[in-house]
């Protein structure tokens, strides 16, 4: 086959692919092509078990340059060995890994430890010993075991710079991160993190975008995995971090205050942790108050969970009020729980009016936990908000209501068919009540929408 485009030209053209299966097809056509884009083949790849790292890794090891592709990793699709794998390690050979877990180790003990582990498919010993080879690795998706050893270890060592990070700034090019944990198969539940073993992340110089499930922050002396040194404050260059089903009792200060210019923050809290405490929204507050002129983005408590009793006792707090957010001088989008928007408690008033609570740059404004009878409170300094839009809420374009607005057992008032499918509805008389503001938001040119999210049709087109 004679192809007389210069090889260059060749290169540009096989960037614009990007389905793996016709990168593919492209190696495949010709030797030329083989040797020219085999590397788009290693671009992006998704690894979803031990076997498969270790084919990739292999590969990486015959062909160093292959490592230098490497630009996404997914693992999130990890499944651990089962019984039916194949667990002789005669069937396959295990000199190169082990002579590469070897050069890694720093100790003798390490070493043999590590080869006994990866002979029997242990997945963070695999991912460990994959991830300090790529060194222009760009996006990472990671799974975690409850058991985390080999990651934890690796990635203290690539913060610190020490063996087999020392010759090499590590991951200078890592940019988007994302921790799920590993699903075991056991009845123990999913694992978690603790900011300890996550900070590496907001070490490295390129990283932008970071996002974990089930981060708890414990009491400083249980934190047993506690990293050798922390980000000072302001020097991690993340402005966009969201943190699913978690526990932040500290208001996740030493993630958050790590951050130079924080563009977005989106947590979801969770009671369903065994050592979890109760929501504190003011910690937050703390810990958010060094990117007030940078926080675009602001979803605190989305979607959370909140039980009546925590591993600490009786889950009930009388300071739920965030505080102002006023002074967050860029923030556009907020999606917030109600208690925590408006300091309420059990007035009849909020204690500051929300025309003195939210920020003048505000486009968007999602209020979650609106319970019926604070909602014509809710309605009424939403009213004032819009009365002062063009002087002091100039750019505001939507606002969501979401609440417990539909009704189980009255069927008559709730629209609510019992002999339907089992469709649930919002109450008429909750229309009834936003028609005023739904009719002034319309005039003012605003999106308007109340939701329920046990009520599926009133969730279309709800932030995800």
């Amino acid at each position: 086959m004679s192809l007389f485009l210069p090889n260059d030209v060749w290169l540009v053209v096989g960037d614009f692919i990007e389905d793996q299966k016709d990168r593919l097809n492209l190696v495949f056509s010709c030797r030329q092509f083989h040797d020219l884009f085999l590397g788009s083949l290693y671009r992006s790849a998704t690894l979803d078990g031990w076997t498969k790292t270790r084919s990739f890794l292999g590969a990486i090891l015959r062909r160093p340059g292959l490592a230098r592709a490497v630009r996404e990793l997914d693992f999130h699709s990890w499944k651990p060995m089962s019984l039916s794998d194949d667990r002789n390690p005669g069937n396959y050979d295990m000199a190169m890994f082990a002579d590469l877990a070897k050069v890694f180790s720093h100790s003798e003990g390490e070493y043999q430890q590590w080869k006994h582990d990866l002979k029997n498919g242990a997945g963070d010993a695999w991912i460990a010993l994959l991830l300090p080879l790529l060194s222009n690795l760009e996006h990472l998706h990671l799974v975690y075991p409850k058991r985390s050893g080999y990651l934890d270890e690796t990635l203290r060592r690539a913060m610190n710079g020490d063996k087999p990070f020392n010759a090499q700034p590590a991951f200078r090019r890592l940019a988007e991160v994302s921790l799920n944990h590993m699903d075991e198969g056991d009845d123990s539940g999913p694992g978690n993190y603790l900011p300890s073993q996550i900070l590496p992340f907001f070490r490295f110089p390129s990283m932008r975008v970071f996002s974990a499930d089930s981060v708890i922050e414990h009491h400083p002396q249980t934190d047993d995995r506690k990293a050798v040194s922390e980000p000072l404050n302001g020097s991690s260059s993340i402005d966009e971090i969201r943190l699913s089903s978690s526990n932040g009792r500290q208001g996740m200060g030493s993630l958050v205050t790590s951050c130079s210019s924080l563009r977005s923050f989106k947590y979801q809290h969770s009671d369903s942790h065994a050592l979890a405490e109760g929501y504190q929204p003011s910690a937050f507050y703390q810990s958010l108050a060094g990117s007030k002129n940078s926080l675009e983005t602001l979803w605190l408590d989305y979607y959370g969970q909140h039980h009546t009793f925590t591993a600490s006792g009786l889950n009930e707090s009388h300071d739920e009020w965030f505080g102002s957010l006023v002074d967050f001088t860029a923030l556009k989008d907020i999606r917030i729980r109600l208690p925590n928007l408006l300091d309420i408690r059990y007035q009849n008033e909020p204690t500051s009016p929300l025309t003195e609570v939210l920020p003048s740059s505000l486009e968007s404004l999602y209020v979650e936990g609106c319970k019926e009878n604070n909602l014509s409170i809710l309605l009424s300094q939403l009213e004032l908000v819009i009365k002062d839009r063009k002087t002091r809420f100039p750019s505001l374009a939507r606002l969501d209501v979401e609440g417990f607005f539909h009704d189980e057992e009255d069927y008559e008032d709730s629209g609510y068919d019992e002999n339907s499918s089992g469709e649930k509805f919002i109450k008429p008389r909750i229309y009834e009540s936003t028609e005023a503001l739904r009719s002034t938001c319309e005039k003012a040119g605003i999106e308007f929408y109340i939701r329920d999210r046990v009520v599926a049709e009133s969730m279309k087109g709800s932030p995800a």
